[in-house]
């Protein structure tokens, strides 16, 4: 009996510092996602916003080492077009594809708010939970879902902002709501089904009025450290960098870099602080998906190029980050433009827009396209950070954008 009863006090101590970390993780999470409930919310058009240049979108992206399996997925909503589109492209054993659907945006097919971060296209949804964001698309035809939950652990960065733009009314907000995420769930495309625990992900937000004919580009690309690279650093690092740019990336709009560990930001650094140099720019053609343009029309061939190869650096101070990216696998996102006049405004007017059909376009007006880059890759990152050495090799993701719009040709 007086075994027994030392027993169970030593095994209810056990019982509690076994749960302790749990716990710990469990509250994180819940604050995480506390903030998340107001800072992702939606924005839609208010009174005396200019609805025509109006953008928003959930981002959401993932990679699996062991799977050799990278996903990227949007759900967008487009006041120039009057459209709503869910894009998912998928990377997996040297092999990319994706799937594509548009909408007219209208209440009937889409949902959301500015009291959520919640979001309806059709019957593909984000819904932020108590656990995390439950993302779900599927394909119009049923032969592709992504049914997934990603779990954030660390808090959002504060939002980026650019404004100093030629056109009045016209500013870009960009929300980190977490560069470091966990995802479960199933991937199943061309009959095959891909099973996600606890992968590497990454979730941010895109909102704000602004032409995509207008003179704008960007640079953006985000990396978490992987467990699988044989790394230096042993604690987990997190990198997010944003640089609005103009069309030819001779001049930086604004730029920032954001370093998270342990989920907190513990380095930024902003405009002259941060250099991005892109070489080896490549004009091949590597084809626009179908489904994403009229199949009368392509592109016209390597009018849109991209870095192989991109340089970051960052210094303040005593801190300093040296990144390299490698280009592996380069994905072209069209975005359609309106033409009317230099804005996208058809007729002078916002209210042209909405009088077309279900897409949003007037039948018979001008379309031009840009094209954002969506590039896996490699990179390595080296540096000092809050007086500690920072070394690590791992895949990630990073966008591309430069180059005016063009109108589509006819297929030769």
């Amino acid at each position: 009996m007086q075994i027994k009863l030392v027993l169970k006090p030593i095994l209810a101590i056990i019982f509690v510092l076994l749960a302790a970390p749990n716990a710990a993780l469990a509250y994180e999470s819940s604050d995480y996602i506390d903030e998340l409930l107001v800072s992702d919310t939606f924005h839609p058009p208010g009174e005396g916003d200019p609805e025509y240049l109006y953008n928003e979108w959930h981002y959401f992206n993932m990679i699996d080492e062991e799977q050799n399996l990278s996903v990227v997925c949007t759900f967008k909503l487009n006041g120039g077009t009057n459209s709503s589109e869910v894009l998912l492209g998928y990377y997996v054993n040297e092999t990319s594809a994706s799937f594509y659907e548009s909408y007219p945006l209208t209440s009937e097919v889409v949902n959301y708010s500015s009291q959520s971060p919640d979001v309806r296209i059709a019957n593909n949804t984000v819904t932020l939970t108590d656990e995390g964001y439950r993302v779900h698309i599927e394909s119009g035809n049923g032969s592709g879902i992504f049914d997934a939950l990603f779990k954030p652990e660390t808090r959002p960065a504060p939002v980026f902002s650019a404004s100093n733009f030629s056109v009045p009314g016209m500013g870009i907000n960009w929300l980190v709501a977490s560069p470091k995420m966990e995802v479960s769930g199933n991937l199943s495309v061309a009959g095959v089904t891909y099973s996600l625990n606890n992968s590497r992900a990454y979730h941010d937000h895109n909102w704000g009025y602004w032409s995509w004919g207008e003179d704008l580009g960007w640079d953006w690309g985000q990396v978490s450290q992987a467990g699988n690279y044989s790394n230096e650093t042993a604690a987990e690092y997190s990198i997010s960098f944003g640089n609005i740019t103009n069309a030819n990336h001779s001049q930086s709009v604004s730029s920032v870099l954001n370093v998270w560990k342990d989920g907190e930001i513990i380095a930024s650094f902003s405009e002259e602080e941060i250099q991005i140099e892109h070489y080896n720019l490549n004009t091949k053609d590597i084809g626009i998906s179908q489904g994403e343009m009229s199949p009368a029309y392509i592109l016209p061939e390597g009018f849109f190029t991209f870095p192989q190869n991109t340089l970051v650096n960052a210094s303040s101070g005593s801190e300093t980050l040296k990144i390299k990216f490698t280009t592996r696998q380069p994905v072209p996102l069209p975005v359609m433009i309106p033409v009317g006049n230099d804005s996208g405004i058809k007729d002078g007017t916002k209210d042209g827009i909405k009088d077309g059909n279900e897409s949003g376009i007037e039948s018979g007006s001008e379309i031009k396209y840009r094209i954002i880059w969506e590039i896996i890759g490699t990179y390595q990152v080296a540096g000092e950070i809050d007086g500690k050495s920072v070394s690590y090799t791992a895949d990630g993701f990073m966008e591309y954008v430069a180059g005016e719009s063009v109108s589509p040709i006819s297929p030769s």
